[in-house]
């Protein structure tokens, strides 16, 4: 996979990063930013609130940093008639 701007392998089949890009008026399209991994930490709101509790994110023990994030339909619970997770 390219990363970055690198090819690397990774043990996981996504990786966070950002890119902004500007289109001008003649149509050109110019990339301006990029950031990956933990450059993304200001856009993910949960941080905002994690960061000023007295553990703090709390992230020390688990494999990798944000290992606690999943995509909603992926935490092992049954879809209620909601459409909410439940987990047993």
């Amino acid at each position: 996979m390219e990363y970055n701007y690198e090819k690397r392998e990774f043990s996981m089949e996504e990786a966070p990063g950002a890119s902004v890009f500007y289109k001008d008026g003649a149509g050109d399209v110019f990339h301006t930013y990029s950031s990956y991994a933990r450059g993304l930490d200001m856009l993910i709101g949960a941080y905002n609130y994690f960061d000023l509790m007295r553990k703090g994110r709390d992230e020390d023990g688990l494999a990798f940093p944000m290992a606690w994030v999943r995509h909603h339909d992926r935490y092992g619970g049954v879809v209620s008639q909601f459409g909410f997770n439940s987990i047993r």
